[in-house]
């Protein structure tokens, strides 16, 4: 009976280690299958490792400038991009999820959306995680703040 309690256990732990809510797995229909992710059992939080865009936000936000200004929306809210950054630096794996200014889900122009990511895939600046001189895949997030048909902001 031991054993088979400690084989449960076993199994379970190595299930939640191996699959964390909010992972993004490949997917075939949607994701680029030339992204590759360095270890797919260890992709980690950016924050938990460092992962940035070099200069920062204030680089994010010059970089999508005139993008900013010429893009209009009908509704207010949020659109946030979650993707991998690799630990060489390069970029896929991209989710959106939309919502309005009450968080309830909210649906913006698909055009809109597409246009934005492709600007994101543009970035090719990106600094992998690391700890102990070691680089790392990790996740990241982008979120645009839409208010009176523009992007107001980046975060």
């Amino acid at each position: 009976m031991s054993f088979l309690l400690a084989l449960l256990i076993t199994c379970w732990i190595y299930y939640q280690g191996t699959h964390r809510i909010g992972d993004i797995a490949f997917n075939k229909n949607i994701d680029d299958s030339k992204f590759e992710v360095c270890n797919e059992d260890r992709i980690f939080q950016y924050y938990s490792v460092g992962t940035n865009y070099s200069n920062g936000e204030k680089e994010i936000k010059r970089q999508f400038s005139e993008l900013m200004s010429n893009l209009t929306f009908k509704n207010s809210g949020f659109i946030t991009f979650r993707f991998v950054v690799n630990c060489n630096g390069e970029i896929g794996r991209f989710r959106v999820k939309t919502v309005d200014t009450e968080l309830k889900e909210n649906h913006f122009e698909e055009r809109n959306i597409r246009h934005i990511e492709e600007k994101i895939k543009k970035l090719k600046k990106w600094n992998p995680g690391s700890r102990k001189k070691q680089n790392f895949d990790s996740y990241y997030v982008l979120t645009f703040k839409i208010e009176d048909g523009k992007i107001n902001d980046i975060f």
